[in-house]
């Protein structure tokens, strides 16, 4: 019904049927809808216009129409589908960036919680000079003390070590003597930490280890 008005307008419109309203109304939609304005251009060319001629105009409008409508339902999906799929990965990475977010910082505060006890272990150790000594360390007493607590792997000590050595020239220790633990593997770590650590003044070393209880 509709194409049979288009037609009958188109019809009206090429013979001056038409208002000046009418004809301007039609002209207005033709640039607006190019299958309109082809209709109207093929029905100009027509020689008049018999029952056949408008049949078969009518049919190729209803054809231009179609197609018209098939090609804005292609575009139409086209956009859709795309921006399901713009929507579904902006929400793909906001999950993923909210996942990341909650992971990454309790592993970063883990690590600062290890870092803040190691730290508080090193301020508790103690290292202090005994009797009958006149080695002192190059640094400070602080310094050895935060040197040995971040080498020495060792936890399981007593409360103290004692450790006897003289000082050669060049300031390295040697003829160790440790008391206060008996395994010969940490005697030995504790040795080379020793001998491997910062340089001494003086002959002879007596010192304690005291270790955080």
């Amino acid at each position: 019904m509709e194409n049979n008005y288009q037609l009958s307008r188109i019809h009206n419109y090429i013979h001056g049927l038409m208002s000046r309203e009418e004809m301007h109304a039609l002209e207005r939609e033709a640039l607006d809808d190019p299958f309109l304005q082809d209709a109207i251009d093929g029905y100009r060319l027509q020689n008049g216009v018999d029952t056949k001629s408008l049949s078969l105009l009518q049919q190729r409008l209803e054809k231009q129409v179609l197609a018209h409508a098939q090609r804005k339902n292609r575009y139409f999906f086209s956009w859709q589908r795309l921006t399901i799929g713009l929507v579904a990965a902006v929400l793909f990475i906001s999950v993923s960036t909210l996942l990341l977010i909650r992971h990454f910082p309790n592993r970063g505060a883990h690590k600062v919680t290890e870092v803040e006890l190691m730290d508080e272990t090193f301020t508790k150790m103690r290292v202090q000079p005994l009797s009958a000594t006149d080695a002192v360390p190059v640094g400070g007493w602080d310094a050895f003390a935060s040197f040995f607590a971040t080498h020495y792997s060792g936890s399981d000590v007593d409360n103290k070590l004692e450790m006897r050595f003289k000082v050669d020239r060049a300031g390295l220790p040697y003829d160790v003597e440790i008391s206060g633990i008996s395994e010969e593997d940490k005697i030995a770590e504790i040795t080379r930490l020793l001998k491997s650590g910062p340089k001494w003044k003086g002959l002879h070393g007596h010192i304690e280890i005291l270790f955080p209880e």
